[in-house]
């Protein structure tokens, strides 16, 4: 996958990165990074279900990979590749999980004030997820599929500290099994302030469309309508502040705040809000760094009902990451997850726990 998306990237971009025909050929500089580790744990709730939970210590190999290039002529290039495989040792429904992604965006200056830009990225994927969100069956599966997105995009600065970055979306998400493949189309608009310690405040507008390829729409009671085709339209505002509170940025934290609708074409019985919020904290100082986070988020559906009640759900995660370096290349690091999951639907309803650790290698 990831020689498939280098392959492609390369070629579409490979043209229009070149620079500007000169009599000096243009300075470029490459940065390139990597890491790789291996690790252990154990996972409480594999298949992240309310029922006869299966529990599981597992090993996992992760690595991650970044190519930057910097073009005199204000070009800039970049690849990134992430990965990692986990193998379970005591859970009969699940072997293991796994996703590689890959990222390229090529960026290029068309004036003073403006950029043109072009992002291609992919994932694979064979994990646990749960589905209930958005599939007729109110449970979590193992999905496996491939989704790829090509994003233009245009920033414009129109004063010291101040942008506005436009840029679409499409491509297709592939699945296998139960899970509805679909073609996702739309677009964002933000505006974006920097300030300070290269601290940044955004606000967002983002519209997509979910375009199944064979799925029914569903009448009040979820049952499927013969003769139709299913789409979701999913406007969503929210905003994200980054901010370093120090010069050195030691300590850095990430809020962001959102508020999602999901619309079907039918008779609305996908119909629901969700609104969102996540804190994320960083801490780096000599030899060691921490990082920890929480996330929540609330849905409530419009049709679907539980009884004589509106479907609701309301979901948490919390999670935490301590590494220390081990001389000049290598690290070893603990880490953490919990995860719960209220619904007034008792087959919504889950938590887990994950707890690992490991050594890993920077080249």
């Amino acid at each position: 996958m990831v020689r498939l998306v280098l392959v492609v990237g390369l070629a579409a971009f490979g043209r229009l990165s070149a620079a500007p025909a000169t009599n000096l050929s243009p300075v470029a500089v490459w940065d390139v990074s990597a890491r790789a580790e291996v690790g252990g744990g154990y996972k409480h709730n594999v298949l992240l279900t309310s029922v006869a939970p299966e529990s599981s210590s597992f090993a996992s190999v992760a690595a991650d990979v970044s190519f930057i290039r910097l073009s005199e002529t204000g070009t800039e290039f970049t690849m990134f590749f992430l990965g990692e495989d986990r193998r379970y040792f005591d859970a009969p429904s699940v072997n293991g999980e796994s996703f590689v992604s890959g990222t390229m965006q090529l960026a290029r200056p068309v004036g003073p004030h403006d950029k043109l830009g072009l992002e291609l990225s992919a994932l694979y994927q064979n994990q646990v997820m749960d589905v209930s969100e958005t599939e007729t069956n109110l449970s979590r599966l193992l999905v496996e599929g491939i989704g790829i997105s090509l994003k233009p995009k245009w920033n414009h600065t129109f004063s010291p500290g101040w942008e506005l970055r436009l840029e679409a979306v499409g491509g297709p998400q592939l699945y296998a099994g139960a899970v509805d493949s679909y073609w996702e189309a739309g677009g964002k608009l933000s505006l974006l302030r920097t300030y300070g310690h290269k601290s940044e405040l955004a606000i967002n507008f983002q519209t997509l469309h979910w375009l199944y390829d064979g799925r029914e729409q569903t009448d009040l009671q979820g049952q499927p309508v013969p003769g139709t085709t299913l789409a979701f339209w999913r406007p969503e505002v929210f905003a994200q502040w980054r901010h370093n509170w120090d010069e050195q940025r030691r300590w850095t934290t990430t809020t962001k705040v959102g508020w999602l609708q999901n619309v079907d074409n039918g008779s609305g019985y996908w119909d629901y809000d969700r609104l969102a919020l996540s804190q994320k904290v960083r801490w780096r100082q000599g030899d060691w760094e921490t990082a920890a986070g929480a996330r929540f988020g609330c849905y409530l559906y419009r049709v679907q009902t539980v009884g004589a009640e509106r479907r609701e759900r309301v979901s948490a995660t919390v999670d935490l990451r301590v590494e220390r370096r081990l001389g000049k290349h290598w690290f070893a690091y603990v880490s953490g997850e919990s995860d719960w999951n209220w619904s007034n639907q008792s087959l919504d309803q889950y938590s887990d726990w994950t707890a690992g650790a490991g050594i890993g290698r920077e080249f």
